[in-house]
């Protein structure tokens, strides 16, 4: 029977421009699922098509990137973009410890608890991840995704605080995404609304070494990539 990963983020384009190479290897092996906390809704720019809301729109381009990288299951927890906070915390917490209790991950993934870019609903999704995982013991891991220096020096002027990344020799695990990575562009690709966003993040990975990094904290060894 397949172990099953939860990979937890905070908006539609979390997975393709985070750890999707990863969860592309894991999918090969594992019962991998995406949840995403957020609608993805904020951009004023937006303008409805062809009757949709950008929340949907957002909604298909989640599973499309999805889809090209394996992974079967999309939840999404339909929380406004750009809202979450401490008066949410326990809701946000209760409806993915619900899926946490329906599906038994071995495994969470989700950012390191800066958000990797900063943005407070990133960080708000890794805290109540780690929360998930350690009321949950029968979870074996989780995996924080981070980037390197490298990385952060291209999108210091992306956000209003960009952390810097860390060094190869700060992290537990480099997961080897070469085998995988023109899903992960593609993932990247169906993400249409953030399209000036995945250009500039796919010529970034396509100078950079193919590898994923992460943190771990773990109650338990269990060999999960391929």
């Amino acid at each position: 029977m397949k172990k099953t990963v939860f990979c937890v983020i905070a908006h539609p384009d979390d997975e393709a421009f985070g750890p999707s190479g990863t969860l592309a290897i894991l999918s090969q092996t594992h019962d991998v699922h995406v949840v995403c906390v957020t609608d993805g809704a904020s951009d004023p720019r937006f303008h409805p098509i062809g009757g949709k809301k950008l929340s949907d729109v957002r909604r298909e381009e989640l599973r499309a990137s999805a889809k090209a990288l394996g992974v079967q299951h999309v939840h999404l927890l339909h929380f406004q973009d750009g809202t979450l906070n401490n008066n949410m915390y326990h809701e946000v917490a209760a409806k993915l410890t619900e899926l946490v209790k329906e599906h038994k991950p071995s495994l969470l993934i989700t950012t390191e608890l800066r958000g990797v870019s900063g943005h407070l609903d990133h960080v708000a999704v890794a805290m109540i991840a780690s929360y998930v995982y350690r009321e949950n013991r029968w979870i074996d891991a989780i995996w924080y995704n981070c980037i390197s220096k490298n990385s952060s020096s291209f999108m210091k002027n992306y956000f209003v605080f960009f952390p810097e990344g860390f060094d190869r020799e700060d992290v537990d695990l480099v997961v080897d995404i070469t085998s995988v990575f023109q899903k992960k562009i593609a993932a990247a690709r169906c993400h249409k609304t953030q399209i000036k966003d995945a250009l500039r993040v796919i010529a970034k990975w396509l100078i950079l070494p193919k590898e994923e990094w992460f943190f771990i904290e773990k109650r338990r060894s269990t060999v999960l990539l391929v």
